[in-house]
């Protein structure tokens, strides 16, 4: 809450938020930790951050696996 209110005056931080389909490979509509930067109290998904390294790229591919797997859990409950 402190970065979304006072915005992150350097570098980024990482929270929760919708996913728009278009970055890192992560599904559209999916909650998912990006790095953001804030300002004015909006916020915008950094992109360009260098997670080409495997155990990287392996974990988001995994996060986004099984955040995938528990959406399908609850919209069939």
């Amino acid at each position: 809450m402190h970065d979304w209110w006072h915005g992150t005056k350097s570098g980024y931080v990482n929270m929760g938020v919708i996913s728009d389909g278009n970055t890192y490979g992560v599904p559209k509509d999916l909650i998912f930790s990006f790095p953001l930067s804030i300002e004015g109290g909006e916020w915008k998904i950094l992109e360009g951050i260098d997670n080409s390294e495997d155990h990287i790229r392996a974990r988001i591919d995994a996060t986004t696996k099984e955040l995938l797997e528990e959406r399908m859990i609850a919209l069939n409950f």
